[in-house]
């Protein structure tokens, strides 16, 4: 039996990260999964491990874990064989800091995915069900941007500011990845698990042309030697399904032009 179990979902960015770090230390643990487009977040009996309804959530022996970032945190505290951070004071604050910016950016990721593709899921559903999906988010300042970027996509305030933050995010790695190629020092660590699955988030939803060598270089190099670790698809790629990944990129190339346009408005 494992020692740790994580409640995870496959593509969201925040269990992308603890599976990263998971990854990157070899550690081993129980997989329970969390189908969010099913609600399995709001089942009373995992409110009781995470009462924000979000994954993930990591059980130890002895506690239960929520909030990715500090869970990465622990993760290199409690089995500190295979450090996920410099040893340099100076380069431990700087990886702090892309940990926070990447924290206050998670909740435009949320909103261009939704504004951009997941909506026309939630469209397929029943008014009611939509209704049902909205009330269960805990936040009230939460349900009305849902309500809002599910009723108005990317014409919504909200997800014009979040494409707006995007491209921002963007243009501050690339002006600022260190000379090292990674976030977290010498090499991958906390930071860069952090990270990475927004950009590729961005990826996903057809946006590499901002990502890509020629407009980004630097991001280009560190993305490729992201995807180039040897725990890197385990972590990540096997767990978003193809099907999804379709969705994503379907719904991303129709509004491109449009994205595109408001980002660099």
């Amino acid at each position: 039996m494992n020692s740790l179990i994580l409640y995870h979902n496959g593509p969201s960015t925040c269990s992308q990260k603890v599976r990263l770090i998971l990854g990157l230390k070899g550690l081993d643990y129980e997989s329970k999964l969390i189908d969010l487009t099913q609600g399995e977040q709001h089942d009373p009996e995992y409110v009781k491990l995470n009462p924000n309804h979000v994954v993930p959530t990591l059980v130890t022996p002895n506690t239960v874990l929520i909030e990715s970032s500090l869970i990465i945190e622990y993760l290199d505290d409690a089995y500190p064989e295979i450090s996920a951070k410099p040893k340099n004071p100076e380069e431990i604050h700087q990886m702090r800091l892309w940990i926070k910016n990447a924290d206050v950016y998670h909740q435009y990721a949320g909103l261009i995915t939704y504004g951009i593709a997941v909506r026309n899921l939630i469209l397929a559903k029943s008014p009611e069900e939509i209704e049902a999906d909205i009330n269960n988010i805990p936040d009230p300042i939460k349900r009305k941007t849902r309500k809002e970027l599910v009723e108005k996509g990317i014409e919504s305030e909200s997800v014009q500011d979040a494409i707006k933050k995007s491209y921002a995010f963007v243009q501050k790695l690339e002006a600022e990845l260190p000379e090292a190629g990674w976030l977290s020092g010498d090499s991958f660590g906390l930071a860069d698990a952090t990270v990475v699955p927004y950009i590729t988030r961005m990826e996903h939803l057809a946006l590499g042309e901002i990502l890509d060598e020629n407009s980004s270089p630097k991001l280009s190099a560190w993305l490729d030697k992201t995807k180039g670790l040897p725990f890197y698809k385990e972590a990540v790629d096997d767990h978003i399904p193809e099907p999804l990944l379709g969705m994503l990129n379907k719904f991303g190339s129709d509004l491109k032009e449009d994205v595109i346009q408001i980002m660099k408005s």
